[in-house]
């Protein structure tokens, strides 16, 4: 604290509110950066590896949370030809441990790729690039009206 008030009172307020921003923006960036993350396999995350529902016309990423009591939701992009999933950060807040989580996966670009090329998790092991692991579909009658 007292390097930034020292900081600001030599350097100017810009200054110090330009050092904020880049400290806080790498943060950012290197949470958000899509890419292999925790693994599918990690039972403090999952009680068992994810799956997409196939429900209507409609696809959804299913889980079971496992212990780990916080939100999050994994992202996902087509990548050569194929749906890839990836957790890079989680939350701190929230208490949803053992619960069944769902999200709907949307876009046209997704949607294809998941049907002609399947869908995968990037998983952190082995470093540094890390490896693609299939994701079973599961096929669900919609809910009746």
């Amino acid at each position: 604290m007292v390097v930034a008030f020292r900081v600001m009172m030599t350097k100017g307020p810009l200054t110090l509110v330009l050092a904020a921003l880049i400290v806080l923006g790498g943060c950012v960036a290197l949470g958000w950066r899509f890419g292999p993350g925790f693994s599918s396999t990690d039972t403090a995350l999952f009680s068992a590896p994810p799956v997409v529902v196939h429900r209507g016309e409609k696809y959804f990423l299913a889980w079971t949370q496992g212990s780990h009591p916080f939100f999050f939701q994994p992202s996902y992009q087509a990548m050569d030809g194929r749906l890839v999933f990836a957790l890079v950060a989680t939350s701190s807040s929230g208490n949803l441990g053992g619960r069944h989580q769902e999200m709907q996966i949307d876009g046209a670009d997704n949607i294809l790729a998941l049907q002609r090329g399947g869908a995968y998790w990037w998983e952190p092991e082995p470093e540094p690039d890390g490896r693609f692991v299939e994701l079973r579909i599961v096929e669900q009658s919609p809910p009746a009206p």
